[in-house]
């Protein structure tokens, strides 16, 4: 009599079938470690566009306008003036004067941008003096023939004005009058806030405490680890210099100047 031969069947152990399970999990974790980190590429291109765009609608506002708005103080996309003087020199961008909608000036996560002018330009005496970089954004430029600004408005080579923002290069040990610049006598900052926004940055590290503590110094750095317990730095700067506003408006305006 013949045996019938028993053929077993294949199969996964216990702790193959662990080691499996185990190399699938590495690599979905890693697959989606690579999309969280392609995502906030994403937001920060967002953020430089947001900025550019910024930057540019402004200009084009100053070449249609004569003059600067001021900041926006309370959240509906207006400029916000009393007597012709601005009533602040830090708040939102007027996205509704400038053509822009409120997602325009929004960084990459969602924040608004900061919008910082000259800090004189709530002075009505200083909007009237050409002398004075605050004139920049002097709304009676709008019903005359010629900006209320000239080309010796300051910062010039000679004359550095006061009242303007300077941007301190990064991986310097602090932010102040002796700091290497990148930018110097700026008078509009856009300022974006990224990841952990603008609110409680008065208790976070000096980079970050130097970009909304209301002083004359910005820190530009993109993104920077800090210590362990201050985890990262990724604020982001853009300026509008005199010599961009006075060229951008001869360029439109040949001769007025």
């Amino acid at each position: 009599m013949k045996r019938l031969s028993v053929k077993r069947q294949a199969g996964f152990s216990l702790v193959e079938l662990a080691l499996v399970l185990m190399i699938v999990g590495l690599l979905t974790a890693g697959t989606l470690s690579a999309l969280s980190s392609q995502r906030e590429q994403v937001k920060y291109a967002d953020t430089e566009q947001a900025l550019a765009q910024t930057k540019q609608a402004l200009l084009s506002f100053l070449v249609v306008n004569k003059f600067l708005p001021c900041p926006d103080s309370t959240g509906d996309g207006l400029e916000n003036r009393s007597n012709q003087a601005c009533d602040v020199v830090a708040g939102d961008v007027p996205y509704r004067d400038i053509g822009l909608r409120l997602a325009d000036v929004r960084d990459g996560f969602g924040n608004r941008l900061r919008y910082v002018i000259n800090v004189e330009a709530t002075s009505s005496a200083a909007l009237q003096d050409s002398a004075h970089s605050a004139s920049f954004f002097n709304i009676d430029g709008a019903s005359s023939s010629v900006p209320v600004f000239d080309l010796n408005t300051p910062p010039t080579a000679s004359d550095s004005g006061t009242g303007n923002y300077a941007v301190c290069a990064s991986g310097g040990p602090a932010c102040n009058g002796a700091s290497q610049k990148q930018m110097d006598g700026m008078p509009v900052v856009l300022v974006a806030f990224n990841q952990r926004g603008q609110e409680g940055c008065q208790d976070r590290p000096m980079q970050e405490q130097e970009n909304c503590d209301g002083d004359a110094f910005f820190w530009q750095g993109g993104y920077a680890p800090l210590s362990d317990q201050d985890g990262f730095f990724d604020d982001e700067i853009v300026g509008v210099s005199a010599y961009e506003i006075k060229s951008h408006y001869m360029k439109n305006h040949p001769g007025v100047l």
